[in-house]
């Protein structure tokens, strides 16, 4: 009983396609937001993230509405958005060129560690970590450890182009065939189980 409860509760394959959806937003963003219109980029993920998180509860409270069984979205919420905040509010300190961290030349590990998780993506990233273990899905934990690994992989990163680079296509990606792979396993769960 407890297993099905725990399958009818999974849903992460939505979450997963509207972080999909703004990191796949953010090229042109990246390629249009730069120079004069910097405020576009600085503006784009604090309300793009809010927007999802509200669509993501939006979908769990539906969900337990109609299916009578509840998921712990609460915490989930409340994290995202804390973490948005706090993402927002370290892209305009740094914007406005104080960043607490200094830049180096070659970049090092923990560099690179840090600029991932007060990023967007690893604000993304994170908020995906604890729906992990709230739906406590080893599946999903698996991709969001492959989406935070393209975060870190910093030897190699192909020049970035104008439009954001590879790491927006590939991180999106993963996202994007995670949800689908996600959708797929709760589909079929939920036919063999009929």
């Amino acid at each position: 009983m407890v297993r099905r409860v725990r399958r009818e509760q999974r849903g992460a394959w939505f979450p997963l396609l509207v972080f999909a959806v703004v990191r796949f937003g953010a090229a042109p963003v990246v390629r249009f937001g730069q120079g004069d219109n910097v405020r576009l980029a600085i503006w784009y993920y604090p309300v793009a993230l809010g927007l999802a998180f509200a669509l993501i509860g939006w979908f769990y409270l539906r969900r337990s509405a109609r299916l009578g069984v509840g998921t712990r979205v609460g915490p989930y919420l409340a994290v995202g958005l804390v973490l948005a905040v706090l993402t927002t509010g370290y892209q305009v300190w740094a914007a406005l060129g104080t960043a607490p961290y200094p830049h180096f030349r070659e970049p090092t590990f923990l560099y690179t560690l840090y600029n991932a998780v007060e990023s967007p993506a690893g604000s993304i990233g994170l908020a995906l970590l604890l729906l992990a273990r709230i739906e406590r899905s080893w599946l999903l934990l698996a991709i969001t450890c492959a989406y935070l690994a393209l975060l870190l992989d910093f030897d190699n990163r192909p020049t970035a182009s104008a439009w954001g680079g590879w790491d927006l296509l590939f991180s999106g990606g993963v996202l994007l065939l995670g949800s689908a792979v996600l959708a797929l396993r709760q589909r079929f769960q939920s036919r063999s189980a009929e």
